[in-house]
């Protein structure tokens, strides 16, 4: 096996390895890599969000727990700053950003001691300021990282990186949005059939993702599809993976909004009276009832007469029908 460098590998700067740890350094580089083409933008910061298995991903030398252990140490030390800003509170998908005033201020108390660079050997005999006594990264020996990452930064890493995760089989986290839509939908189905064989979630999820992705949709309509979806009659039978809720969204969509335009016409309020297409006027008393005879004022009869209210009645609508059916 060829171990010689034929990717794109992780860089960092030894200054900053020595400032507060090589593991720290690794994880810090990375998040400052993601910062700056992350469009996520909040409180006038901005973030980078991915789960803890896609964190992994990035830094497959280390199991998750080690990983997370880094995590939580740059958050002990105020170094990395986590956020949640995730549309769904069920999604439990941390945000990040890096406190750049601090990260400097580590980085000069480690210079200050050590009097500029020195060698990796007495670079690793040393523990800066910013780790407050603790183990450089609060792992043990064999979980640490020894090999050097000695490529400069370039654009295209961007472009390589990205390919290079394409081409990984992505693993979703149970507190993912992605696996939480996925799950929705499955748990949708089993309300009608208990006996649906569970999916591979992980496929599900990914469907979902692409469906954020690459066909722009939002979490809210995706949740919509979804539920709309699994009350109709029809399409309940029909969607039945977050695949085919995906080959059918634009479908879905434009059904529902035909249904909501016949539902709003249905209730628009009706003018005086119509028969097709023609509006008739009729006196002002039709729509009263009486039983009593009451006197009115007519061209057609004299005035002061008495007349049957409910025989006049029985007139218009004769003289209506015999118009509606000419």
């Amino acid at each position: 096996m060829n171990l010689l460098i034929n990717e794109p590998p992780l860089q960092v700067l030894p200054t900053l390895a020595v400032a507060i740890g090589l593991n720290n350094a690794i994880v810090v580089q990375q998040v400052h890599y993601w910062l700056r083409i992350s469009k996520n933008e909040r409180d006038g910061q901005k973030w980078v969000y991915k789960t803890i298995d896609e964190w992994h991903e990035e830094f497959p030398f280390w199991s998750k727990r080690t990983l997370e252990r880094v995590i939580e140490s740059l958050e002990d030390i105020k170094i990395l700053v986590s956020g949640n800003y995730n549309k769904l509170k069920m999604d439990r998908t941390k945000w990040y950003r890096i406190n750049y005033e601090i990260l400097n201020e580590c980085c000069n108390d480690a210079y200050r001691q050590n009097g500029g660079m020195e060698t990796d050997k007495m670079a690793e005999s040393k523990l800066t300021t910013c780790q407050n006594g603790k183990r450089q990264n609060g792992v043990n020996d064999s979980d640490k990282m020894t090999v050097p990452i000695t490529r400069d930064y370039t654009e295209n890493t961007t472009e390589t990186t990205q390919r290079k995760s394409s081409n990984r089989k992505r693993v979703y986290d149970e507190s993912s949005v992605h696996y939480q839509l996925a799950n929705r939908l499955y748990e949708k189905i089993l309300i009608d059939d208990p006996s649906f064989k569970q999916p591979n979630m992980n496929t599900w999820a990914d469907s979902i993702r692409l469906m954020m992705e690459q066909d722009n949709r939002t979490v809210e309509a995706i949740e919509y599809l979804i539920d709309w979806s699994q009350e109709n009659p029809f399409w309940k039978s029909n969607i039945l993976s977050t695949k085919k809720l995906r080959e059918k969204a634009t479908t879905l969509i434009r059904q529902i909004k035909a249904d909501k335009a016949k539902e709003s016409q249905a209730n628009s309020p009706s003018p005086n009276y119509r028969r097709q297409g023609r509006t008739e006027v009729v006196p002002e008393w039709f729509n009263t009832r009486n039983e009593d005879k009451v006197k009115v004022e007519s061209a057609t009869v004299e005035i002061g007469m008495e007349i049957d209210f409910e025989a006049e009645r029985q007139k218009i609508l004769d003289m209506l029908g015999r118009k509606e059916n000419a």
